[in-house]
């Protein structure tokens, strides 16, 4: 553990930066969870249109009960932090230095608002009622856009209020694309002052990559579609507490993100890019290897297949017959073979490594 002291450091401190949270306008707080951890939520069908009948007994038609399904939504997100502030170390540093309410603001903004986001902006694009796998290029990528947009509006649901969360490297390429340049002198004046207000109606957020699920180059979404209820969200700063000089600093955030049935069809999201995965095998027992794995996998499982000539994934390759990575990274291979893995999303591939060559004991 790192502690750096000296009286001659300076009092002003490299802080860590954020973005704040991208998806509060995105998510409703609709549900009351307070007194319960489960909420039941009634949906409700639309019944048959007849044609009318001027006579007999029924003119309106057959009467049937309204069919109804239940959405049963239970929190289960109970993320939590904790660290010191030792007195004798921040008597040793410039004053300000080790504040503990300035190291509070910094937890939350740099872990616990982009843990949030990210659980949220997966939800919707792993629920999402219209998916598509195919790598944007300056020449597609605002006409990829509208037709998610579109696939959203063909199942009835409304145009107002729609918001996109992009990732960057989309963001550039739609910029460059000529198609989105000459659709209008909106777009052309937005590209002039280097900003993306709205593309087809839609209100544009760029994203960090990290907190969109692997491979997404963006996902459209309306805020009725997806509730997020943050029960808790409890911090303390203690001073000296028992069998601490200094401060202790705990955190407690009690949250969840569930998109509703009836609302799913709001959602479309763009798989556009095949994200990049590290991978590394080293020998344990005979026959049998230990994969690292490092890289994007919000949202997805990571799967692996190995072979005698195995090729790495490429973008929207089902890879439903691949088998899941273990929690401890132990598979049984055979010496000489390659192997590769992805993240599976849809049972398509939307990050992948190259595939290496096997390394398992003797």
């Amino acid at each position: 553990m790192a502690i750096n002291l000296a009286t001659k450091y300076s009092n002003k401190i490299d802080e860590v930066v954020k973005a704040t949270s991208l998806t509060n306008v995105a998510v409703n707080t609709d549900y009351d969870f307070v007194g319960g951890q489960t909420v039941k939520v009634y949906s409700f069908g639309v019944a048959p249109m007849n044609d009318y009948l001027a006579s007999g007994s029924n003119r309106y038609g057959t009467p049937a009960e309204l069919e109804d399904s239940v959405q049963e939504m239970t929190m289960s997100q109970k993320k939590s932090f904790t660290f010191t502030i030792d007195k004798t170390n921040a008597i040793d540093s410039p004053e300000g230095v080790r504040d503990a309410g300035k190291a509070l603001r910094r937890q939350i903004d740099g872990a616990v608002t982009p843990l949030v986001d990210t659980y949220r902006l997966v939800k919707m694009a792993t629920n999402s009622a219209y998916s598509d796998y195919t790598t944007i290029t300056t020449s597609i990528a605002y006409s990829k856009f509208l037709d998610a947009n579109a696939s959203i509006s063909e199942l009835e649901m409304p145009i107002e209020g729609r918001i996109a969360y992009v990732s960057p490297d989309y963001y550039k390429l739609l910029k460059q694309d000529t198609n989105f340049i000459k659709a209008s002198d909106m777009a052309q004046d937005m590209l002039i002052k280097g900003q993306v207000g709205s593309v087809d109606g839609v209100a544009i957020i760029s994203c960090p990559s990290t907190r969109l699920a692997a491979g997404v180059s963006f996902v459209i979404t309306n805020p009725m579609a997806c509730t997020s209820p943050i029960k808790l969200a409890d911090y303390k700063i203690h001073e000296d507490a028992p069998g601490v000089a200094g401060y202790l600093v705990e955190g407690l955030v009690y949250f969840d993100a569930f998109i509703l049935n009836n609302k799913k069809n709001a959602i479309a999201t763009q798989f556009g890019k095949l994200g990049a995965l590290t991978l590394a095998m080293t020998a344990s027992t005979t026959g049998k290897g230990v994969l690292a794995i490092g890289g994007n996998s919000n949202g997805g499982t990571l799967v692996y297949k190995t072979a005698s000539s195995q090729s790495a994934a490429t973008l929207g390759l089902d890879v439903s017959a691949w088998t899941a990575v273990p929690a401890n990274g132990e598979i049984t291979a055979t010496a000489g073979h390659k192997v590769a893995v992805a993240v599976n999303i849809g049972d398509k591939a939307v990050a992948a490594s190259s595939a290496i060559t096997v390394a398992v004991g003797e």
